[in-house]
């Protein structure tokens, strides 16, 4: 589901992602949203009673419970083995050890679910129509990190036990890589989830448009994404270190010139935009230093440059931008 234009052009709220805008009123907002905890539900009921587990969990999350059985665990919701299945999973030694980790590391989740709470009352003001989602945090077996649909976000929850997490250090080097292990950290759960549900719900949708498109594109994301967690370290939304977050702004100029003097700015080739949207250990053609997904750096960065043009832009107006080019217009990285 993608925001209408109504919804578009229904929000007046001043951007809050660059320069000195006024922060986001939210203290008038009503919006409650607990987060489910089915990773408890299932993996602290006692190994006897899965089958009542399981009807617990579907009476709490309703249809994302077997959202959660058929698309995160592969597991078939109406077959009548399903019990012993799910037993099977709960009680494998390796997801036992990682929902510990769950609990140790991360435990109740009081701050986090404020966090996302104060987000999605920020995305409210933005987006007065916009759907809040409901909350679900679950053990997905190391299948799903963060899980969208269209009115729930569901995080899995072991992803961000840390990468010096026994279980993770067990995962499997040619499915998880160093640079998607070192990314397991518990402060990157609330940016990723959010950074998740925005760019199934609010990016453009760039299928075969060039590099610009999907650069300006993951832009606007990007600037939304500051907007709703004004006090977030920058290198946490972008999923970088803050020595891969150095490593961009310091060469900036570098990485634009390459992109305009090998003519990919306005390639729609899969390769050209994939080598910079892409994820990896590092851009291929930049230095090692480098972090993958550089196209979300530089798209921000002249989106920032736009609304620093424009400062009474609001994020409606912003979205309802389809010609790249004007973002463009504005952006002149030294």
């Amino acid at each position: 589901m993608r925001p209408t234009k109504a919804v578009l052009f229904a929000a007046t709220a001043l951007l809050t992602a660059c320069g000195g805008r006024p922060s986001i009123e939210i203290d008038h907002v009503e919006l409650e949203r607990p987060l489910h905890r089915l990773d408890r539900i299932l993996f602290h009921a006692s190994p006897d009673s899965i089958a009542a587990a399981g009807l617990r969990a579907q009476a709490a999350i309703g249809p994302f419970f077997p959202l959660y059985l058929r698309h995160i665990l592969h597991l078939p919701a109406d077959d009548p083995r399903l019990p012993a299945m799910l037993h099977a999973f709960v009680t494998d030694p390796d997801w036992r050890r990682a929902q510990q980790g769950i609990d140790s590391v991360l435990g109740d989740l009081g701050p986090e679910q404020r966090q996302l709470e104060d987000a999605l009352k920020r995305l409210k003001v933005l987006f007065p129509d916009s759907v809040s989602p409901h909350l679900v945090a679950y053990n997905s077996g190391y299948n799903y990190g963060i899980f969208p649909t269209d009115s729930t976000l569901g995080i899995g929850l072991e992803w961000f036990i840390g990468p010096e997490h026994p279980v993770v250090d067990l995962l499997a080097t040619e499915n998880f890589p160093a640079y998607i292990k070192d990314r397991m950290r518990p402060e990157l759960l609330v940016p990723s989830a959010l950074k998740g549900w925005l760019l199934v719900h609010y990016a453009p949708d760039t299928r075969g448009r060039d590099l610009l498109a999907n650069m300006v594109g993951t832009g606007k994301v990007m600037a939304l994404l500051h907007a709703l967690l004004p006090g977030e370290e920058p290198a946490h939304l972008f999923a970088y270190t803050p020595e891969q977050l150095a490593w961009c702004r310091e060469n900036e100029y570098m990485m634009w010139k390459r992109i305009v003097a090998d003519d990919m700015l306005y390639s729609r080739k899969p390769g050209d935009v994939g080598r910079f949207m892409g994820d990896g250990p590092f851009t291929n053609g930049f230095p090692r230093e480098s972090p993958g997904r550089v196209a979300e750096f530089i798209g921000h960065s002249m989106v920032r440059a736009y609304l620093d043009d424009h400062p009474h832009t609001t994020f409606a107006e912003l979205f309802a931008i389809d010609d790249p080019r004007i973002i463009l217009k504005s952006y002149k990285p030294r």
